[in-house]
């Protein structure tokens, strides 16, 4: 099977609890059926195992002889696109837009503002503020997304 009609299959097949299954071992890393029971909060162990034998079958997961079950892929479809794994954690990404522009913003106060301020200061100030906000609502809409 070539790669793009795999992923259209993830992307197709990869929803609603499954994502959040998925999205819940790339985040947390290796687990059991009980625990990921557990963290997502499913009635009964075999509604986990039945979405994790789901991942299995599209390839994104592997389990070892104790039962333990890791990501061997990753994808980016749905939501998951707008996350970006950091170490163990799923971050937006506008988080590191946000990130930057605050940077900037503290660097050019800093750095290259003129004291008193000018109207030049004032204006990129004001836009880089604005850019920070922006950054950091999106930042949040985006981490109400979280599939888990």
């Amino acid at each position: 099977m070539d790669t793009d009609a795999d992923e259209a299959l993830v992307d197709r097949l990869l929803k609603g609890r499954t994502m959040s299954v998925y999205a819940l071992l790339l985040s947390s890393g290796d687990m059991g059926v009980r625990d990921v029971q557990r963290a997502l909060g499913f009635s009964s162990p075999s509604l986990a195992l039945h979405h994790l034998t789901k991942l299995m079958e599209l390839d994104l997961v592997t389990k070892d002889s104790n039962g333990i079950y890791g990501v061997t892929r990753t994808v980016r479809v749905g939501s998951l696109s707008l996350f970006i794994k950091f170490g163990t954690r799923l971050l937006p990404r506008f988080l590191f837009l946000g990130t930057l522009f605050c940077g900037m913003l503290i660097v050019y106060i800093l750095v290259f503002a003129s004291w008193p301020l000018t109207s030049a200061d004032i204006m990129v100030i004001s836009m880089s503020v604005i850019a920070v906000l922006f950054s950091f609502y999106e930042t949040r809409q985006i981490w109400l997304l979280k599939p888990f």
